[in-house]
């Protein structure tokens, strides 16, 4: 990369209105350089996405960016706070995977954010958890009447929290999910495109709906 056009991209994050949107994170954890900030915040333009679920979206791309500066940052502060033991269980695992994780960001497919909002909806208004319709259509299907296709495709449910920090973090941990099925989304190395939603939940008060897949473009 020659130094002109380095320069050029400094100056147009620099200059970018969107690139303080998360300025918290920046005051508050600086070893995080602003270039990482803006990799990480695909969700940035996106008109339809609550800044919430922009988080999210920004989380989850920060973890994959660097998963070992994620653990010295977001997961230290969140044990702290919540006064967890990082040094047994799931937080201990979770470690332990993030500290050579190094993988592309994930960009926002509109898309993919109506399939989450969809499912999101459907789950908070009838009360149910699952990864099925409230109908009885299968994940395969539904996500199929989005995207067009049935592989290459991923679904986390969360249940209980609207705060992207808590959200990710349920998530990450996977407490109670022997596989770490959601801690395996968010880190595929294959995924390349997100599409999230957070909604009422009828019975947990929210839920939020993380739609993945290994395309960055849907041709239906």
């Amino acid at each position: 990369m020659n130094g002109r056009f380095l320069s050029i991209l400094v100056l147009h994050l620099l200059l970018s209105p969107n690139l303080f949107l998360f300025a918290q994170d920046k005051e508050k954890f600086v070893e995080w350089t602003e270039i990482e900030i803006e990799l990480a915040n695909t969700a940035k333009d996106n008109k339809k996405l609550t800044k919430e679920e922009k988080r999210v979206v920004y989380l989850t791309n920060l973890c994959r960016i660097n998963g070992k500066k994620f653990t010295l940052t977001y997961l230290k502060e969140y044990c702290q706070k919540n006064k967890l033991n990082h040094r047994k269980g799931n937080i201990a695992s979770l470690i332990k995977d993030l500290q050579k994780v190094r993988m592309p960001p994930l960009i926002v497919l509109p898309e993919l954010c109506d399939a989450a909002t969809f499912h999101a909806k459907d789950m908070g208004e009838t009360g149910q958890v699952s990864h099925n319709s409230s109908d009885g259509t299968d994940f395969s299907d539904r996500m199929k009447s989005f995207t067009g296709a049935i592989y290459g495709l991923g679904e986390n449910c969360s249940y209980g929290h609207d705060k992207a920090e808590n959200i990710i973090m349920q998530l990450l941990i996977d407490d109670g999910v022997p596989s770490l099925g959601h801690r395996k989304n968010i880190l595929n190395k294959d995924y390349r495109s997100i599409g999230v939603s957070i909604q009422r939940h009828k019975t947990y008060k929210y839920n939020c709906v993380m739609d993945f897949s290994t395309s960055k473009k849907i041709e239906k």
